[in-house]
């Protein structure tokens, strides 16, 4: 997923003078929600909820932050939603994985009209690679509350992906939708990419921080859906969601073409998957911004151990361009030229400090507490397949049901399209506690 802006000479003047000091306006409005019609001048969310500022403002964050616990709502304000449903960009407390508290901003979509007794199901989307600026926050899009927005197509106006999955599909079953824009994204800090324990908690107190606008009626039960990046945060919740927050009642996790093997992938213990022209530059980028949010988690760990001079240099370009971008940035300068080997050291010469944090960021070595759902397509030249079936083999050694379909053909892009039925139906079956199933 990528960052947007207007496809003209002026948004690219207001980028040049905002893009240091604030996230970048976007391709309608101005991409924050301002001036947006819905909750009128006032913005308001629901009774009783803190209506969060117009405009970039929404994602600064009271500085302290107030006083609460993870999870707890620092302010909401609403968007656009689909027929029969009401939306708010949020923002909320959160942790980083050494307990630091943070603000993290998402989006809530719930179903108008009356809710079960119980509460209404909860689906926690955890969304894919968007890069490691701050204007990559998917919530930012002027009309962040749809179904999903490919990209790769004629028809986004955005250079990212927008929106959620299945979105209106939920919707219709009766369940909201809770989307996180992790850390980092939206949020002031540096991105901690791929960091599972930092992501984790930004998924779980979206859920906690939904059951705070009342208007939803959310309950516990809640299952995650993710992609790729998303889809590794997701098995890590699969994993940590009861000792974090106990009050989230997990049912499962189904994950589209999961990051779920991370120290394999980097310790070239991995055999090649499928290649397409652009993607030994797109997989440099996401190396790089995998590595920028190592060193922001992880003091100890040093640049010049996994990156050359030019590695260096392209690291601040993940600070300011969005993942698509920057992917372009790098095939124009490096791989252009075949040189994409100048950016990293080799992989003999990466130090032990690095190899163990890759470790310790890969799930499916310790046991998942919910069923799971893994869903691969056969082309992905984004994550690798045999990356997905390593992970399924461990997670396979442990007790709970692992259920992995690959799809003959699917590419990265395609695949939470081509799998769209099964997701769907697998989640309405946990939420129906119907037996889960596993072809380990």
């Amino acid at each position: 997923m990528r960052a947007w802006m207007r496809a003209n000479a002026v948004a690219a003047m207001l980028f040049a003078l905002v893009a240091v000091a604030q996230p970048i306006a976007a391709a309608a409005g101005d991409g924050w929600g301002h001036g947006e019609g819905p909750g009128g001048e006032s913005g308001l969310c629901a009774p009783g909820v803190r209506v969060g500022p117009d405009g970039p403002d929404f994602y600064e964050p009271p500085s302290p932050l107030p006083e609460g616990r993870h999870g707890d709502l620092i302010w909401a304000r609403r968007v656009p939603a689909p027929e029969h449903a009401r939306a708010c960009r949020i923002l909320y407390r959160s942790t980083l994985h050494d307990g630091t508290p943070v603000a993290v901003s998402g989006l809530l979509v719930w179903p108008d009209g009356p809710s079960p007794r119980d509460g209404r199901n909860v689906v926690a989307w955890a969304h894919g690679t968007v890069g490691g600026p701050r204007q990559c926050a998917p919530s930012a899009a002027p009309d962040p509350a749809v179904d999903l927005i490919d990209y790769f197509t004629y028809g986004s106006p955005y250079s990212i992906d927008v929106g959620v999955p299945a979105l209106t599909d939920f919707l219709a079953a009766g369940d909201a939708v809770v989307a996180t824009d992790y850390q980092g994204l939206g949020t002031p800090g540096v991105h901690q990419y791929v960091v599972g324990g930092t992501e984790t908690r930004n998924v779980l107190d979206s859920v906690l921080a939904a059951g705070k606008i009342r208007a939803a009626h959310t309950g516990s039960r809640t299952a995650v859906l993710g992609w790729s990046q998303g889809g590794g945060a997701g098995l890590f919740v699969g994993q940590d969601a009861s000792g974090y927050a106990p009050g989230v009642d997990l049912v499962g996790v189904a994950a589209l073409a999961p990051a779920a093997d991370i120290g394999p992938e980097l310790d070239g213990k991995v055999l090649p998957g499928p290649r397409s022209d652009s993607s030994e530059s797109h997989n440099a980028a996401l190396r790089i911004n995998l590595y920028r949010g190592f060193l922001a988690a992880y003091p100890e760990l040093k640049a010049a151990d996994v990156l050359r001079p030019a590695g260096i240099q392209a690291l601040a370009g993940d600070a300011t361009a969005c993942i698509e971008h920057f992917a372009d940035v790098i095939q124009n300068n490096v791989g252009d030229a075949h040189q994409l080997d100048t950016l990293f050291q080799p992989i003999k010469d990466v130090p032990d400090s690095w190899r163990n944090r890759f470790y310790e960021n890969t799930p499916g070595y310790a046991t998942g507490l919910t069923p799971v759902l893994v869903m691969q397509g056969t082309d992905d030249t984004v994550i690798n397949p045999h990356s997905t079936e390593q992970y399924i083999k461990r997670a396979c050694g442990f007790s709970q049901p692992v259920e992995y379909t690959t799809y003959q053909g699917a590419t990265h892009n395609t695949v939470p399209f081509v799998a769209q039925q099964e997701y769907l139906n697998w989640i309405a079956d946990r939420f129906a506690d119907r037996p889960a199933p596993s072809n380990c």
